[in-house]
C-alpha cells in the first residue's frame, strides 16, 4: 500500500514539475522580449514568444521516418515546426498533431511552394517508437509530417537548446512497455537558417497558429 501511494505521487509530481518549469522557460523568454521591445526585428502583437535573436541549433544527430539522418542540416532551407512527444501518448500529442493538421489545412502555401513549412514530431520514447512507427502515426495526420527519434544523449543535445523538458513514469511491475512520458508541449518554430526562431505555447488554435507563423514568414522573409 505504501509502494502504491508513493508512485502515484511521484506520478503526479514529475508532469507538474515539466509544468512549472516550462511556464519558467516561458515566462524567462517573454521578458527576453519586453527587454527589447525596441527591437525592429521583432514583430508584435503575436500569441507567440519570438526570439529577439535566433538561436542556432547545432550538434544533434536523430534517425527520421525513412532511417535517414535528422540533423541541423535537416533543418535549414524551409521553415519548420518542432513538437516533442510520443505515440502513446493518449491526450496532448494527437491532440496537437490535430491541430497542425487543421494548420496545414489554413495555410495559403503548398508542398513545394515558397515558404512551405515542414512540420517535424520528435519522439522522445525511442524505446517504443521505431522510425517505421512514427511514419505510421505522423502521416495519419497528413502525409506531409514528418517524424524523428534518436538515443537519449542526442535527443537531450536537441532538448537541451531549446527548453523541452521530458521524464518517465515508473514502469509497471513485469511489463516494461506500459509506462508515461512527461513532456513539454510547446511548438518551436525554426527558420530557414535552422534557428530557434519562436515559441508558441498550449492552449493550441489551428488558426491563431497560422496566422502567427504567416505573420513571422512575412516579417523576416524566406531566406
Amino acid at each position: 500500500m505504501a509502494s502504491d501511494k508513493k508512485k502515484s505521487v511521484k506520478n503526479y509530481i514529475l508532469p507538474v514539475i515539466i509544468g512549472v518549469i516550462s511556464l519558467a522557460v516561458g515566462l524567462w523568454l517573454s521578458q527576453q522580449i519586453l527587454m527589447n521591445t525596441n527591437d525592429t526585428r521583432i514583430p508584435k502583437n503575436l500569441d507567440a514568444t519570438v526570439l529577439p535573436n535566433a538561436r542556432p541549433l547545432i550538434g544533434f544527430s536523430l534517425i527520421d521516418e525513412n532511417k535517414q539522418t535528422f540533423s541541423p542540416t535537416q533543418l535549414k532551407g524551409q521553415w519548420s515546426f518542432l513538437f516533442f512527444g510520443f505515440t502513446n501518448c493518449p491526450d496532448v500529442c494527437p491532440t496537437t498533431l490535430k491541430v497542425m493538421q487543421s494548420v496545414w489545412k489554413t495555410l495559403p502555401t503548398k508542398m513545394g511552394d515558397t515558404g512551405h513549412p515542414k512540420l517535424y514530431f520528435i519522439s522522445v520514447d525511442p524505446d517504443r517508437d521505431k522510425p517505421e512507427t512514427l511514419k505510421h502515426y505522423v502521416q495519419y495526420f497528413n502525409p506531409e509530417f514528418k517524424a524523428a527519434t534518436g538515443d537519449l544523449n542526442e535527443l537531450d543535445k536537441l532538448t537541451n537548446q531549446i527548453g523541452i523538458l521530458y521524464g518517465y513514469d515508473e514502469k509497471e511491475d513485469g511489463n516494461d512497455q506500459e509506462y508515461i512520458v512527461n513532456h513539454s508541449a510547446q511548438l518551436i518554430l525554426v527558420d530557414p537558417k535552422g534557428r530557434m526562431r519562436a515559441v508558441i505555447s498550449p492552449p493550441h488554435v489551428a488558426k491563431t497558429i497560422a496566422a502567427n507563423f504567416q505573420t513571422i514568414r512575412l516579417f523576416y522573409g524566406d531566406k
